[in-house]
């Protein structure tokens, strides 16, 4: 008699499995879906894994179809597209790259945490890129120390140091004119603006990492920094070049507001995703083995229209808990 219970569970429990991982498929897309308009700190969290949500969802679509169930299958389909369609248009770029003899300008912006010690991992990736301006983030004086190194190669600079991962520092192979630093109504947070130029033409830099959203107060400062940056953004009358460690991926309504009101683009764009964080650090003992399943693109290049991409990648790991970003930009040449 217990064996033939057994045997009935276990029948009961296959037939059950297409609908339950139908269900599953169904619930990450709600998820996916929901966060799209999630302006609360707990739904704009679920808004920034996109790309995991598609993952899972393909493998138990996968899965799904080796039941045959044919109108789960297609009704699964189209919640796949649903996910796809927040991904792959990042890998498409409906407009022409510029060409390889074309001249362009290299940024380098690195979130480099105070606690992380492996400075000549950072020097050698800088002496490198041979960038002709790089931004390092969460920097403090004994960083500065280091990054003072680069002077040879990075003559220019503007600094604020800060012991509690709120310090910025930009290096520039040419003047910053008008630089200074910027709070953008925060208390300590501070951005750093100036302009340099590309192919003869003014542009404007900022540089700059809100507060991570990981309790209310930092979530509420991010977004009121976002919204100060761009109406000042709004203000300037020539293109801009926006980077550093945002806190926010594309996938958030915060981020979509923030483009939206000032018509910057995303470099990122027509390169792919480019998670930045988290990456194996080596100051932490506390990220798990596989935390890069979870990695998300919250470092960024924001551009202005007349300004093009030739390329964009992140680097090699330096120590750091984030990958280095790093973007060869062309300004078009009718707005020279």
């Amino acid at each position: 008699m217990r064996s033939l219970n057994k045997n009935s569970h276990n029948h009961l429990f296959i037939k059950l499995i297409p609908y339950l991982l139908f269900l599953g498929i169904l619930g990450i897309t709600l998820l996916s879906l929901l966060s799209l308009v999630g302006w609360n700190i707990f739904l704009e969290q679920l808004s920034h894994f996109k790309l995991q949500y598609l993952i899972v969802g393909l493998v138990l679509f996968a899965l799904l179809l080796l039941t045959r169930k044919k109108l789960l299958i297609l009704i699964s389909l189209f919640c796949i597209s649903l996910l796809l369609a927040e991904i792959l248009p990042w890998y498409i770029s409906l407009s022409p790259k510029p060409g390889n003899n074309i001249e362009s300008i290299r940024i380098l912006s690195s979130n480099l945490n105070t606690q992380n010690k492996s400075y000549s991992k950072i020097l050698s990736v800088v002496r490198k890129e041979k960038p002709e301006i790089a931004v390092f983030l969460e920097v403090n004086d004994a960083w500065i120390k280091q990054l003072d190194s680069l002077l040879d190669i990075l003559p220019y600079s503007i600094k604020k140091p800060n012991p509690y991962n709120l310090g910025i520092a930009v290096y520039s192979k040419q003047p910053l004119t008008n630089a200074s630093i910027n709070l953008f109504g925060t208390d300590k947070n501070n951005s750093i603006v100036g302009n340099f130029t590309m192919n003869g033409q003014l542009i404007s830099l900022i540089a700059t990492h809100p507060l991570p959203p990981v309790k209310p107060t930092f979530f509420h400062s991010r977004n009121q920094q976002l919204d100060k940056i761009s109406q000042y953004i709004q203000k300037l009358k020539t293109p801009v070049v926006m980077v550093g460690d945002l806190n926010i991926t594309m996938w958030s309504p915060y981020y979509k507001r923030f483009i939206n009101k000032t018509g910057l683009h995303n470099a990122q764009k027509g390169f792919g995703i480019l998670p930045s964080w988290p990456t194996k650090a080596s100051y932490s003992q506390t990220l798990p083995p596989f935390s890069f399943v979870l990695a998300i693109p919250i470092d960024h290049c924001l551009i202005s229209p007349e300004i093009k991409v030739k390329n964009i990648r992140t680097g090699s790991n330096v120590g750091s808990d984030h990958r280095p970003l790093i973007a060869d930009l062309v300004i078009s040449q009718e707005k020279k």
